[in-house]
């Protein structure tokens, strides 16, 4: 794995030019790592984001507006918030994502993300479920199947692709890396699944209800990801209903 670029003394960030090249390398750097900071320190990783974020936000209010769509609000939330549930390493890499979010609407770098598509994953082939890493193509939302099967009817043609694992009495959903990082919904009912976690994954053919693991809604060319915002009304609906 390369090392981080260095980073500069923060004693001169006030006289110097945002140094953009450092923010995106090193915002880069600790969401390439993933479950590896758990080796190094993500505490130093949390330090430095949030210290590029000090930064980012005023230049962004400045050039923007407040209102602007940099996820300037979204970028306060997550420094505000803290680890909380996310652990020290899943919030290393949501504070990482803003910073390139920040840096991208200010001109430079890209969106977190942008490189590769959705399309760019695909299914396991073959005939056996493959354990697979969540956030980089996407993240996964486990739900107990009690909700999930009346989320699924509540979203409709809405809803992405969905597993559906019987060992477990949980459905999967995948929304784009990073946007339940600051869900806080039940966790008894929802568990956000993203860098450091694994979801069995079966072949696109897997469809059949004798399979313990299969697709529940189909994966296809056009019904992949969901978006992450009508899952979270969605969830918050259904779980409500049930109190």
């Amino acid at each position: 794995m390369n090392e981080p670029p260095a980073v500069q003394d923060a004693a001169d960030a006030e006289s110097l030019p945002l140094d953009f090249a450092t923010m995106v390398g090193t915002a880069q750097y600790v969401i390439d790592a993933g479950a590896a900071l758990l080796d190094e320190e993500p505490e130093v990783a949390t330090s430095q984001m949030r210290g590029f974020l000090g930064l980012l936000v005023p230049e962004a209010e400045g050039r923007l507006g407040s209102f602007s769509p940099a996820g300037i609000e979204e970028a306060r939330r997550r420094m505000d918030a803290g680890p909380g549930p996310l652990g020290p390493v899943r919030y290393a890499h949501a504070l990482a994502r803003s910073v390139l979010a920040l840096c991208a609407h200010l001109g430079h770098g890209q969106e977190p993300g942008e490189p590769e598509s959705p399309q760019a994953w695909t299914p396991p082939t073959g005939t056996s479920v493959v354990l697979v890493a969540a956030g980089r193509y996407w993240d996964a939302v486990r739900v107990r199947t009690n909700v999930g099967e009346r989320v699924i009817k509540r979203l409709g043609g809405s809803s992405g692709a969905v597993i559906q694992d019987s060992y477990g009495s949980a459905l999967y959903w995948f929304v784009a890396p990073g946007s339940t990082d600051m869900w806080a919904l039940p966790s008894k009912q929802v568990v956000p699944l993203g860098v450091a976690t694994f979801v069995a994954v079966p072949p696109a053919h897997f469809t059949d209800r004798s399979r313990r693991i299969r697709w529940a809604v189909p994966l296809t060319a056009r019904r992949y990801l969901t978006e992450a915002e009508l899952l979270h009304d969605a969830l918050a609906t259904e779980i409500a209903a049930t109190a």
